[in-house]
């Protein structure tokens, strides 16, 4: 690699890097608002650190793309402004020789891109929905907070002035509570409980207490007056947040499994389109159920649709560099805002149009698999007519 190479790449690593720092730490804001929640519900460190991982993939999707087109707008229309450019061109420096080395960065990143996009974005997608259920538990149950109320234990809201945790003769540990309060609706009905002292522990996935001079109003559906108990047993069922399992979704499938889901969906929209009589089935065949064609049609849709639009993003930073190099030389010392102004025209247009052709994923009649590539033909051809004016 030459030194004039050299220089090029550099300048443009530079300014990707720094502007890909400062977009990181903007883009983050929203990821860490919801982890400075979890972290004054009291959650765990390790979780905390495991949510923020998982949300890093999504964070880089969005800046990668966009620190390359602020570094080749940058780089090349302070280049081209400062006269570098022409005189690279004098030197008989062909266009294209001075973008191949940012073209081959941008090659890379949109390499990375697809695999954010299909491996890393799916699975920390999963993680964090995953996540968010062991979050809600050790916030809501082992580290009750006193003083407001906990709600996050489905249908059951508690309140007490005081905790302590403690352990029993066994040296299986509770969390005594004091001056408890709860509202119950996992009946169908509102129930308020008042207990002085209360024992609390998770069992499985049963939420355990043991009340001491207690008062439930009302103590069963139907029935109405308040019941008082010296000492009682409370068990909630089926109430605690880990145990429910977070399902899989299309957004959180890597490419294989999407591709895999696709042509099942397609397949199945064939069946659809063209059942079979019960009597054509193959003997000790199982018959796949057959979904109405609208139905089947809308889901092929949709898979298909992520499919092209995990690749478009990918190929964003692709894009972005080759019509942010040429947008960036079209600055000049009397209109430098011009090639800016441009460029990011451009990436806004981008992003619109990816979700506008989200907004229609599920209708089949719009060809949403069709309008997502609407931005890259736009930036190639934008390519095509600026690179050849700057040979």
């Amino acid at each position: 690699m030459g030194t004039l190479q050299r220089y090029i790449l550099r300048s443009f690593l530079v300014a990707a890097g720094l502007t890909g720092l400062v977009l990181t730490f903007v883009l983050s804001v929203g990821f860490l608002f919801q982890v400075f929640q979890f972290v004054m519900r009291g959650a765990s460190a390790i979780l905390v650190l495991q949510y923020l991982a998982a949300s890093l993939p999504e964070v880089l999707g969005f800046t990668i793309p966009l620190a390359l087109m602020v570094a080749s707008l940058l780089v090349f229309g302070r280049m081209s402004t400062d006269s570098e450019i022409a005189a690279m061109k004098a030197c008989g420096i062909s266009f294209l020789s001075i973008m191949r080395g940012p073209m081959l960065i941008a090659i890379l990143c949109s390499m990375l891109g697809f695999y954010l996009q299909n491996y890393a974005m799916p699975r920390g997608h999963y993680v964090r929905r995953t996540i968010s259920n062991r979050l809600a538990l050790d916030a809501g149950v082992q580290l009750m907070e006193p003083g407001r109320f906990i709600d996050e234990i489905d249908n059951l809201a508690v309140f007490c002035d005081r905790k302590s945790d403690m352990k029993d003769d066994d040296g299986k540990g509770y969390t005594a509570l004091y001056n408890l309060f709860a509202i119950d609706r996992r009946d169908g009905f509102l129930r308020e409980i008042h207990a002085d002292r209360a024992h609390m522990r998770a069992e499985g996935s049963d939420l355990v207490f043991t009340l001491f001079d207690a008062k439930i109003t009302p103590p069963d559906d139907g029935l109405s007056g308040t019941a008082s108990f010296s000492e009682f047993t409370y068990r909630c069922k089926d109430v605690v947040s880990r145990t429910k399992k977070y399902l899989k979704k299309p957004k959180d499938y890597d490419f294989m499994e999407l591709f895999a889901a696709e042509q099942e969906a397609k397949q199945q929209l064939i069946r659809a389109k063209n059942p079979q009589p019960q009597a054509e089935t193959a003997e000790g065949a199982e018959a796949k159920p057959v979904v109405s064609e609208k139905a089947a049609e809308k889901w092929y849709c949709r898979l298909k649709f992520l499919l092209n639009y995990r690749l478009v993003w990918a190929l964003s930073s692709f894009c972005f560099v080759l019509v942010g190099i040429p947008m960036g030389c079209q600055a000049q010392r009397k209109e430098s805002s011009k090639g800016m102004v441009m460029g990011l025209a451009i990436g806004i247009a981008f992003f619109l149009f990816i979700l506008l052709s989200e907004a229609l994923a599920s209708k089949p009649a719009a060809f949403p698999w069709l309008i997502v590539w609407i931005p890259v033909v736009i930036c190639v051809g934008t390519a095509c007519f600026l690179i050849p004016k700057n040979q």
